[in-house]
């Protein structure tokens, strides 16, 4: 992702997600779960690995990683989802180990999907690294006030994304750059129904 001192106008490489949301609220920090807020994305590597992972990822595993990378996987995931209807916590943080094992993965030239983590209540935060990023050192306002927008577009665009957030997932990307004394978070995009519905319009 390329951030400009001008707003970005459409979109973030590759890395575009879609969902269907019907309140028309302008998105804030305050419209996220607290649980994503606080999330600890360092937490997931202390997480033991329940399932063995296996060569073909599990479906709903596919269907995260599509809607971080912005790759429509035709909904692979939902068949899973339905059947653990009222386990879906376990299916999502399932899916987030099984994808973790196969990252990082490179989204495009300027992206890095890092670490999928899965947050009690149907919320899953994607970690994502911008590998080449030279712009100026944003706060966290002035991102969500300038790129939240554009990047919320993009997102919401994605079958996968819209599909996740019927049926009750929210989303969080976080991105995040690496300099020489570590690693910055840039701003938090938060992806759900509502929000969807709204960038939409």
């Amino acid at each position: 992702m390329r951030i400009r001192p001008t707003p970005l106008s459409a979109s973030l490489g590759t890395a575009a997600l879609a969902a269907v949301l019907l309140l028309p609220l302008p998105l804030t920090a305050s419209a996220a779960p607290a649980q994503l807020r606080n999330a600890n994305v360092a937490n997931v590597a202390n997480v033991p690995l329940l399932v063995p992972a296996s060569d073909e990822a599990d479906p709903v595993a596919r269907m995260l990683k599509g809607a971080a990378t912005g790759q429509n996987t035709g909904a692979a995931g939902v068949p899973e989802l339905l059947r653990n209807a009222t386990r879906p916590d376990n299916v999502l943080a399932r899916a987030c180990r099984q994808l973790n094992d196969a990252l990082p993965i490179e989204i495009d030239g300027e992206t890095r999907l890092r670490r999928c983590q899965s947050v009690p209540g149907k919320h899953v935060l994607f970690q994502l690294e911008l590998t080449n990023y030279r712009g100026p050192m944003l706060d966290l306002a002035s991102f969500e006030v300038n790129y939240a927008a554009p990047l919320q577009r993009n997102i919401c665009a994605n079958r996968d994304v819209e599909i996740l957030t019927k049926l009750g997932v929210s989303m969080l990307f976080r991105y995040m750059t690496r300099k020489d004394r570590g690693e910055r978070r840039i701003g938090d995009v938060y992806i759900n129904g509502p929000i969807c519905s709204a960038a939409l319009r």
